[in-house]
């Protein structure tokens, strides 16, 4: 793994003081990402993770205080800026694509999930909703934005289409991205093609193609 990979986020802003700092905040991201990748959900899960393989990360970090603990590790990611985190995490992603020569992303999916197991405890115990995009053939997200709820699914797209590069890829989605402005950004604004889900909310269309097929059939 080439070292421009290991430091792609030295560039987030640190508001940790630096007296008692024992890890780079790009150190512990690094780290916390192999874990994830390795099925960890939480923290906790993340530290004894780390624990395990701590002369691998040690070696591999030059880390002169061997491996964080959960704390530490759920401090780095409650000062952090979510924005600008999904940003390099989206080029990160996009590099190593390009470093392992893996080729065209292919058919890019595009849908929204709620977080159930990471409730918000501090906003009224709401539950997170993420709008990814997934590369199917290649098995990774290449980007996501947070939304209040579902039904700001729709004004989200936008905002993950404007993250990503999808130049001659396939975006899917379900009905509620059947939308025209949605269509005219991954053709026009991204140079991308689709094949949408469509039913009944938009129901002229629906109609005509249902038209369609009768007359065809």
């Amino acid at each position: 793994m080439k070292l421009e990979i290991l430091n792609f986020f030295e560039n987030l802003e640190d508001t940790r003081k630096n007296k008692g700092k024992m890890y780079k905040l790009n150190d512990v991201i690094i780290m916390s990402i192999f874990a994830i990748l390795s099925g960890c959900k939480d923290a906790t899960e993340i530290e004894y993770f780390l624990d395990l393989r701590q002369e691998y990360f040690t070696q591999l970090l030059d880390l002169k205080h061997g491996t964080p603990s959960h704390d530490t590790i759920s401090h780095i990611f409650r000062i952090i800026k979510p924005d600008k985190f999904i940003e390099l995490f989206i080029e990160w992603v996009r590099e190593i694509v390009v470093q392992k020569n893996i080729g065209d992303i292919g058919t890019v999916a595009i849908d929204g999930k709620a977080i159930r197991s990471a409730t918000d405890k501090i906003n009224n115990g709401n539950v997170p909703y993420i709008v990814s995009a997934f590369a199917t053939d290649l098995k990774i997200s290449i980007g996501q934005v947070k939304v209040d709820d579902k039904t700001n699914e729709i004004k989200a797209v936008p905002k993950l289409l404007d993250l990503i590069d999808i130049k001659g890829c396939v975006v899917t989605m379900d009905a509620m991205g059947t939308q025209k402005e949605i269509v005219k950004k991954i053709v026009k604004g991204k140079k991308g093609h689709y094949c949408l889900a469509l039913k009944k909310n938009q129901g002229t269309l629906h109609w005509d193609v249902d038209e369609y097929f009768k007359f065809a059939l």
